[in-house]
């Protein structure tokens, strides 16, 4: 009864923490922050012209890989998500990056999963885990915006428990769920061209080498891995050969602009990988990924992390040169892979280095584990263990409301992007019978400009403008501000549909005695009756 009860005791506080975890990502979801990126602008506005042409922007129907504003690629499974939840919830932020809420929430789960995994379900392992996952700066900011590469983080650690639960039970449906999720890995990042070969053929190898797999568990893994892996292969060997590209049924297996210029090189291999353990375990320069002030897991993590490094390949080792089963293994394989890959990078940062984050986190847990059992003694009636434990968590703590409070009173409002997207005005316009005929002046540009309008397809040009006859952009004008595009050029006449306004944008407005209504933090639309 006792054991029962610790045990009922341990799943609702690693539920309650996962829990407060989750809230805290939620509050103000699709508001803050409130930049939209530009790779967000156009999955959204991809996923939105799939939802109702059936074709990406450039009228390629179904594509499995995408072409970004004419300049590089872009993943699938974001885009494919987003017009899930825009099915759902109407077009708008908030659907926009739901996926990333939902697949950061899943990152956790069967990251705590893995954890009992790998500890014969200890619950201090599984609740410093949930604890980490809740209160880490990278986990909450990565799932508040739908960054397309970021999915490699969750979709992967969910392959990574298939494969292990696999691993250790021997059962077929394991393997091919295992599969199933190695090929979804493939659509969230191109990295993952890299790292899931290298993983699966040494994990194959130590398969073998432990004698736990058989002919027909790799049957299972495969045949769904080969289904969702083909079409990206095709896509591959018709940009490498520059051959036309072609339609599988419905599904468009496209050319990719600038093919070859990607995140990937072969300089600089040793300054890649110092590079890519800098940003997993500190930060980096982009601000909608990091901050200089916490890091991805807080400063205090880094000798966590260290220590865990250590431990993770010194069990490695052991585990190969004994020939004993552990899925712990995975992990370690799985670490090697994404160090390997920061070492192919052009210019590692956090968002790139995403897939590695599961691991990071591990590492960190069996690290601070490994130091609080190593504090396991009394000194004068005091217990040293329940000491270091306390006072790691309350290092956390105060970290994590210092963080909280300035996620949300600075870093979600900074402007960390040049533009952003305000559906909300356009439907406004449109349901205003003034304005709905007015040309709409504004200093959002023609590539951004379409996930704001959302004009059909047919009225983007091949380098992803908005050519729309209602719409222009007076920032790329000969004027230098827009009171001087207002008076020698814009006038009254039109509509002002301005992001982040100056002072005397306002001023000249009001000077003007212009209309002036007010959409999330920064957008404001200026007209005349």
């Amino acid at each position: 009864m006792k054991k029962w009860n610790e045990e009922k005791v341990f799943n609702i506080l690693i539920l309650a923490v996962f829990a407060i975890g989750i809230l805290v990502r939620c509050y103000k979801f699709g508001i803050l922050m409130d930049s939209t990126q530009s790779d967000e602008m156009g999955t959204a506005y991809d996923a939105w012209c799939l939802l109702n042409y059936g074709t990406d922007r450039y009228g390629k129907s179904w594509p499995v890989y995408f072409n970004n504003y004419g300049v590089h690629g872009q993943s699938a499974l974001m885009t494919y998500l987003s017009l899930i939840s825009f099915a759902v919830f109407g077009y708008g932020k908030f659907a926009l990056r739901f996926p990333a809420l939902i697949v950061s929430a899943l990152a956790g789960i069967f990251g705590i999963l893995i954890v009992g995994e790998t500890t014969n379900k200890n619950r201090y392992y599984q609740l410093v885990f949930a604890a980490l996952y809740a209160v880490s700066p990278y986990t909450i900011m990565a799932s508040r915006f739908a960054l397309d590469c970021n999915l490699m983080f969750g979709i992967s650690t969910i392959f990574l428990y298939f494969l292990i639960r696999a691993y250790k039970t021997e059962k077929k449906a394991m393997y091919f769920v295992a599969g199933l999720f190695a090929g979804l890995t493939l659509y969230t990042y191109s990295i993952s061209y890299i790292v899931m070969p290298i993983m699966l053929a040494a994990s194959l190898a130590y398969m073998c080498y432990t004698r736990k797999v058989k002919l027909l568990d790799a049957v299972s893994f495969v045949i769904p891995l080969a289904v969702l892996a083909t079409p990206l292969i095709l896509v591959q060997v018709i940009n490498m050969f520059e051959l036309e590209e072609f339609k599988i049924g419905a599904i468009t297996i496209i050319r990719i602009s600038n093919y070859g210029a990607s995140d990937v090189s072969f300089r600089d291999f040793f300054v890649g990988i110092i590079r890519g353990f800098v940003v997993s375990i500190g930060y980096d320069e982009i601000p909608y990924n990091t901050d200089s002030r916490f890091f991805t897991f807080y400063p205090m993590s880094i000798p966590f992390f260290a220590i865990g490094v250590i431990l993770l390949l010194k069990r490695l080792v052991g585990s190969l040169k004994n020939r004993e089963a552990s899925g712990e293994t995975f992990i370690a394989i799985w670490f090697l892979c994404e160090v390997l890959a920061a070492g192919l990078m052009v210019d590692p940062n956090v968002n790139r280095m995403n897939g590695i984050i599961f691991a990071v986190m591990y590492a960190i847990v069996i690290g601070a584990m490994w130091v609080i059992e190593k504090c396991g003694v009394s000194f004068k009636k005091i217990n040293a263990k329940s000491l270091i434990a306390m006072l790691v968590c309350a290092v956390y703590l105060v970290y994590f409301i210092a963080f909280v409070f300035t996620y949300y009173t600075d870093i979600a409002l900074a402007d960390v992007t040049t533009s952003s997207m305000c559906p909300e005005a356009i439907a406004y316009v449109q349901n205003n019978e003034l304005l709905r005929d007015k040309v709409i002046a504004s200093n959002i540009p023609p590539q951004s400009y379409m996930a704001t309008l959302l004009p059909p397809p047919e009225e983007i040009d091949e380098n992803c403008n908005c050519t729309d006859d209602h719409y222009t952009c007076y920032s790329m004008t000969d004027y230098t501000t827009l009171r001087d595009y207002i008076y020698n050029q814009g006038g009254t006449d039109k509509a002002y549909l301005v992001y982040r306004p100056s002072d005397d944008d306002f001023a000249v407005f009001a000077e003007m005695s212009a209309q002036c209504v007010r959409f999330g933090y920064n957008f404001y639309l200026w007209y005349w009756e």
